[in-house]
């Protein structure tokens, strides 16, 4: 009985609220004659984000370099960043992707994101945005509404990568609210279900 009133009080401690959130994506204004076509931001900032009117981030999401290992933050709870174009098959694929969660591990070596932006009306986002996944990154910053991605680049080959030509950048557009999502269940979840099975084993142990 100790066994299982222990894990039922731990996976009650680890239970977090989940969280709703509001999703930004981009929209092009004006194509770049320095970069491809296809590019693709999108953002999910949290409720409580949103309505404070603005966010001011610069962390390291590092699980390889030793803690802390995830994003103290609890304001950008996604980012994904993307070319979406067809292959050689005529498949369509993203590259240059870029996917951060909130308190993920890192696709790759780490993730450094950066922002200071404000909320504004009809919907829209202004400032300053960086990202970097030790493979791709980009830098834009936005007035009255309007981005410039300043520069990106990748260690993949294409788009925007080592086989590119030339520095993209200069692609103007738009960073809008697109939707909501429903509760984002914290990364306690499956810990929790773990531990909820693992209790009913004991119980049933215990009866037999």
């Amino acid at each position: 009985m100790f066994r299982l009133t222990t894990l039922m009080f731990a996976a009650a401690m680890l239970a977090q609220p989940a969280q709703a959130g509001v999703v930004y994506s981009w929209k092009q204004v004006q194509a770049s004659s320095t970069m491809p076509v296809g590019l693709n931001l999108e953002m999910v900032f949290s409720d409580k984000a949103v309505a404070s009117g603005r966010v001011a981030l610069d962390f390291v999401n590092d699980c390889y370099g030793g803690a802390p290992c995830y994003d103290p933050q609890d304001s950008l709870l996604s980012l994904r960043y993307w070319f979406e174009q067809r292959d050689g098959s005529g498949a369509v694929r993203e590259y240059n992707l870029i996917q951060f969660g909130h308190r993920e591990q890192p696709r790759y070596f780490g993730d450094h994101i950066s922002m200071d932006i404000s909320f504004l009306d009809g919907g829209m986002v202004g400032g300053s945005i960086r990202a970097n996944d030790g493979n791709s990154n980009f830098d834009m910053l936005g007035a009255d509404g309007i981005f410039s991605l300043l520069r990106t680049d990748s260690d993949e080959g294409n788009p925007c990568g080592l086989m590119y030509p030339d520095a993209c950048g200069g692609e103007l557009g738009q960073l809008r609210e697109t939707g909501r999502v429903a509760d984002v269940p914290e990364p306690a979840t499956p810990l929790i279900a773990g531990l909820g099975l693992l209790a009913a084993w004991f119980a049933r142990r215990r009866r037999a």
